[in-house]
């Protein structure tokens, strides 16, 4: 059975729908889903590198500094602002979301307030995807750039 996506189809703009394995549109564009579970929607056309993005070495860094807590506070306070105007249902996407530190910390808080949100982020790397799908399975990730992304804008706030 296949869940309406946040993100719309990359090469003809239409909607995307969902299952465990891949994602597909109405025109027959279909994108598989990696083992992590994020969805790789970078256009050749809009890669301006083999791979873009973060490399494993810049990945291990960044999940280095956030273990330790610094941010913490930032995370808890953001989630807390959302979760006070969010309602029930809303659809998130946060556009460069990393490892999906702040992504996941927000979905847990709104879930906890009793609301059931849809929450999606995009990075253009995939190597800071697969720690992002790790971080929180209920996440709908795709390897995308924020200026090149395509979502339905009916479904999804940005931030």
């Amino acid at each position: 059975m296949y869940i309406k996506s946040i993100f719309s189809c990359p090469v003809c703009g239409k909607e995307l729908k969902f299952d465990e394995r891949s994602y597909k549109c109405e025109s027959g564009h279909c994108f598989d889903r990696s083992k992590s579970g994020y969805v790789n929607l970078l256009t050749s056309d809009k890669m301006h590198s083999k791979l873009p993005g973060d490399n494993k070495l810049m990945v291990r860094a960044r999940r280095s500094f956030l273990q330790k807590g610094y941010y913490s506070y930032l995370a808890e306070s953001l989630s807390s602002i959302i979760c006070r105007h969010a309602e029930n249902g809303i659809s998130l996407i946060d556009a460069g979301c990393g490892e999906g530190y702040y992504t996941a910390a927000i979905y847990r808080a709104l879930c906890e307030a009793g609301k059931t949100p849809r929450v999606a982020g995009t990075d253009i790397s995939k190597f800071i995807l697969r720690l992002a799908a790790k971080r929180e399975n209920a996440l709908e990730l795709a390897v995308a750039s924020s200026t090149a992304c395509r979502w339905r804008t009916e479904a999804s706030t940005c931030c």
